[in-house]
């Protein structure tokens, strides 16, 4: 599979993330505070995902472990889809519990330097990942629960978007959105049904445009997030909800999920192709690239 053989053959990469790990204290305020994240360079045989399957409940905890934040760069996202894919094959595994191991961060999103600078080919194949990601999550047999220990904008949003059940950290610190605009950056069509069939469309549509971030309140107010919990007891609640969820038989509950998202699946997976070539063009010009530079070059001031 490409995807084994790019996990096998890409190293780490040096890198910032698309996200800021401020929270937002008003919903209608818009938030401009990101951060300048150095990603560590890791040895490609060095595990991104640790997986932790207890078969006797059938239910797998995935932590997400990345330093520092779990950006979502083409070496993370190729482990990841190689992850869910073993789990998803393996019919005694009913749920699956994501989780990040690194403080105050689900993920931080896209890793801008997947982004900036490289060839329409690599632009591509990065894109390619992402929807890979996203379509593994959004159409999995299993219970899909995000616990959100952290903040979780733009690109880890969308991933917590896609499973059955969200439960967010109740810490003011902590934000989730898809904030892309911030950079100049137009969330593509998938990203917002998603998000639309999750909060509906007026508030999708002011969130999208404005590039908003919420707190867990936030949030939860506006369905965002199902559930919030005192941070020590994100991971023991996320348990209990899953057995819950999977008290109910799994065929009724799988064609129910599929009739919810077919629509959307569909929608991505007869217009892939067209949808990789509209990134890559988008990425690529000279005016976009320009913005990821002047967004570069402000991180790296305000670290200084």
């Amino acid at each position: 599979m490409a995807l084994r053989a790019a996990l096998r053959n890409r190293g780490g990469l040096s890198g910032v993330c698309v996200g800021q790990l401020s929270s937002c204290t008003s919903h209608a305020r818009v938030c401009v505070s990101p951060v300048l994240v150095t990603q560590q360079r890791n040895n490609s045989t060095s595990p991104k995902i640790k997986v932790d399957f207890d078969q006797s409940t059938g239910v797998a905890m995935m932590h997400m472990q990345s330093p520092p934040v779990n950006s979502l760069s083409l070496d993370f996202l190729t482990e990841f889809c190689i992850n869910v894919e073993k789990l998803e094959m393996d019919k005694s595994c009913r749920g699956l519990i994501i989780t990040s191991s690194q403080p105050k961060v689900f993920s931080a999103g896209l890793d801008i330097m997947e982004m900036y600078g490289k060839s329409p080919e690599r632009c591509g194949e990065f894109w390619k990942a992402v929807q890979e990601m996203w379509l593994k999550l959004y159409s999995s047999n299993m219970v899909t629960i995000a616990a959100i220990s952290g903040s979780s904008p733009a690109g880890g949003c969308l991933m917590s978007l896609t499973c059955d059940y969200r439960i967010m950290a109740d810490n003011p610190r902590y934000s989730i959105g898809l904030n892309e605009t911030q950079l100049g950056i137009v969330a593509p069509f998938w990203f917002k049904d998603t998000m639309k069939n999750t909060v509906g469309h007026r508030t999708t549509e002011i969130a999208l445009e404005l590039g908003l971030l919420y707190n867990p309140s936030e949030a939860l107010k506006i369905g965002l997030v199902d559930q919030l919990v005192p941070e020590d007891q994100v991971l023991t609640t996320a348990t209990q909800t899953m057995t819950k969820w999977l008290a109910i038989p799994d065929h009724a509950r799988q064609i129910t999920k599929s009739m919810m998202r077919k629509p959307t699946i569909d929608k991505l997976t007869s217009n892939r192709e067209a949808d990789i070539q509209n990134f890559v063009s988008f990425i690529t010009k000279d005016s976009i690239q320009k913005s990821l530079r002047m967004y570069l070059e402000m991180l790296k001031k305000r670290k200084s």
